[in-house]
């Protein structure tokens, strides 16, 4: 049983050694595949993946444990069903479907090192936790690296991934070694995890622009910091009659006067990085320390991106949405970047823009991702909820244990 129990977890660590490791060459995976192959396969295999394992599960439930109950099935059925349709939502950035077969094995493997020491159901949520523990790690990991960056939505997706398969786990394959009663030991082993993963998100919330410039400072080794793109800052939202809605960390009349103070500076450096890395001038001029200049080329590299997806377009109304997405984009580069574009050599020529009008209905309401926040909680809202459910947990960890006490 202990030399079973040493290699299971063995298994994990390997599993998230891996995940890990595959984070600074993610890029140059997504590179190969796509060039040779085509972005596409990230989703199929996904998608394959999560149909071998569905048949395997089914098989081994029907024939090796003689098990006929429908609701295992159902279950089983809908689990699948849910990696399919978020693997299908992610279709125009397939490669991030990846998180499922990543943390869809490892929330398996949890499982089962975990298994040897929690049988009761409990163990389901351990492993979920845990998984969820290594998904935040993966991201701080992501921020770290140059050309990579946090985002929270990752954070969910991880979580998801492994929850999925412990759901999986619980109610369709439902092992006969687990029972259902859950002891106070283990009530008090899922608050420890779930505190810890809640004091996790709640740091990475606060390492906001202003909190790295200041240990920076303090510590010039991870003055390299200051380049990444921040992990949680307040970016402000802004309505435009003619675009829709954009963000940016600057009000509108910040934009307008950057553009119209700066724009020699400005497009001078645009036009010295016009054949250089994208990622690399991003790495270069931090959003922190160079807010307008950062904010411009990732709309520029917005609306040049989806340009190309819509000449590579098979299907006229797929070009077309391209297209509106990056006359959009346009639109608020001309309004709100516009001298400095002028100087620049990203403009667009009169009749490239007039082609592109035609062929969209420019009145569709549109809101650019760029400098979009998942959520934009303040800080001290963020702390006092996390306290108030550990306090909670505390509470009900208390009054459980002393109910099974008085049992005994």
């Amino acid at each position: 049983m202990k030399k079973k129990k040493f290699w299971a977890w063995v298994w994990v660590a390997l599993c998230i050694l891996a995940i890990l490791l595959i984070v600074p060459l993610a890029r140059t995976i997504q590179a190969f595949v796509s060039t040779r192959w085509g972005r596409p396969l990230f989703g199929y295999a996904v998608l394959v993946a999560v149909g071998v394992a569905f048949m395997a599960i089914v098989t081994s439930l029907v024939f090796r444990l003689r098990i006929r109950s429908p609701g295992r099935f159902i279950w089983l059925t809908a689990v699948a069903g849910l990696y399919v349709y978020f693997t299908l939502k992610l279709w125009r950035a397939p490669e991030e479907a990846v998180h499922f077969l990543e943390y869809g094995l490892l929330g398996f493997l949890l499982f089962r090192a975990l298994s040897y020491s929690i049988r009761d159901k409990s163990v389901y949520l351990a492993a979920f936790f845990i998984g969820s523990t290594v998904g935040i790690f993966d991201e701080i990991l992501q921020w770290i690296i140059p050309g990579r960056f946090w985002d929270f939505r990752d954070v969910g997706l991880n979580a998801l991934a492994a929850g999925l398969f412990q759901v999986a786990l619980w109610k369709g394959i439902k092992p006969s070694l687990i029972s259902e009663k859950v002891n106070p030991r283990s009530a008090g082993r899922i608050s420890v995890l779930l505190t810890v993963n809640l004091v996790l998100l709640g740091l990475c919330a606060s390492n906001t622009p202003q909190r790295v410039a200041w240990y920076a400072g303090r510590f010039p080794c991870l003055s390299f910091l200051l380049r990444e793109e921040p992990m949680y800052e307040f970016s402000l939202k802004h309505q435009d009659p003619e675009i829709g809605i954009f963000y940016s960390r600057l009000s509108p009349d910040e934009l307008k006067r950057e553009d119209r103070e700066n724009r020699d500076h400005y497009a001078g450096v645009l036009r010295s990085w016009k054949d250089k890395d994208y990622s690399l001038f991003l790495s270069q001029h931090s959003p922190l320390l160079h807010t307008f200049l950062y904010e411009m080329r990732v709309h520029i590299f917005r609306r040049d991106r989806k340009t190309e997806e819509a000449s590579q377009a098979k299907k006229e109304r797929t070009a077309n949405e391209s297209l509106f997405i990056a006359f959009k984009e346009n639109l608020i580069l001309e309004k709100y970047f516009g001298q400095t574009q002028e100087k620049s050599t990203f403009s667009w020529d009169e009749d490239k823009r007039r082609q592109i009008e035609a062929r969209i209905d420019k009145s569709r309401p549109y809101e650019s991702p760029v400098s979009r926040g998942l959520i934009h909680l303040r800080e001290k809202t963020i702390w006092l909820s996390i306290v108030v459910v550990i306090s909670l947990l505390a509470v009900i960890n208390a009054f459980y244990s002393c109910k099974m006490r008085m049992k005994i």
